[in-house]
């Protein structure tokens, strides 16, 4: 199998001068030849495509986009990825494009795509995307299960609850095994983990990499993440976006047998 490199495009901290950061995340997963790059999310502006260019890689010649749900910070560079020549086929759940909001300090705010999203491939709960790459979607909330789903909600009045139904991951099958790309992980990991297990019948994971929505976490919820990642025998957590670099700090001591790294704008990543 062909040696996958994924590097981060945009996170919230950059690991080097030249390389920007903001709140949102994106990642180039290089499948080597033939099947080329494909990209995970569009954070929140084009800066995801001018860390690109200064890494070396050309967004527009990527095969596809997946998008890990419809939240500004995921969706906002989208409109900049056209204009930069991106023809690939893009892979979303259909209810990205819904309007969403977030309640803070008793005030609306629109947390969903700034803009109309372009026409995209609807995801199915289990969708190839290229040899050694799946997208997962409708991801079962586990009575009990932490969920990271509080305050958002499809109205501005905040009558009508949303729980996030199309947070999706990636799937990516490599030569030290398989590895799991998150969002922001709206699900929580013990049910995406779980479901990783229900679609595919894997019950260990190499590595986890992306956002797991902890930096408001409860104590509860950091100790069900840490069961999740040991009881899947993950071995490399590679978490940024909206962990908290406090959170991530926290996982780090209290999982000794996992190697846990912080995510930073401009990394590559090997598998």
């Amino acid at each position: 199998m062909t040696q996958r490199t994924l590097t981060v495009l945009v996170d919230n901290v950059s690991s080097q001068p030249g390389i920007g950061c903001e709140w949102g995340l994106s990642l180039a997963i290089d499948l080597g030849e033939p099947d080329g790059v494909w990209l995970w999310d569009a954070g929140q502006t084009d800066l995801f495509i001018k860390n690109a260019a200064a890494l070396g890689i050309d967004v527009a010649t990527a095969r596809g986009l997946a998008l890990s749900h419809g939240h500004y910070d995921h969706t906002g560079g989208l409109n900049a990825l056209l204009s930069a020549g991106f023809t690939g086929e893009i892979f979303a759940h259909g209810a990205c494009q819904q309007a969403r909001y977030a309640m803070e300090e008793g005030k609306a705010k629109p947390i969903g795509a700034p803009n109309a999203l372009p026409p995209f491939t609807e995801a199915q709960t289990r969708t190839r995307l290229a040899p050694g790459l799946t997208l997962i979607t409708e991801i079962a909330r586990q009575q009990g299960n932490v969920q990271a789903v509080q305050g958002f909600f499809l109205d501005p009045e905040g009558n009508e609850h949303d729980d996030v139904p199309d947070d999706s991951f990636l799937l990516l099958e490599t030569e030290s095994g398989p590895v799991v790309i998150l969002g922001c992980c709206h699900s929580g990991l013990a049910n995406s983990l779980s479901a990783v297990y229900e679609r595919t019948g894997i019950s260990e994971v190499h590595a986890v990499l992306g956002g797991l929505h902890l930096y408001q976490a409860s104590q509860g919820a950091m100790e069900e993440t840490a069961r999740a990642l040991t009881n899947f025998k993950v071995r490399v957590l590679v978490a940024g976006h909206c962990t908290g670099v406090d959170r991530t700090e926290a996982l780090r001591n209290s999982l000794p047998n996992i190697q846990v790294h912080n995510l930073q704008a401009g990394q590559s990543w090997i598998f």
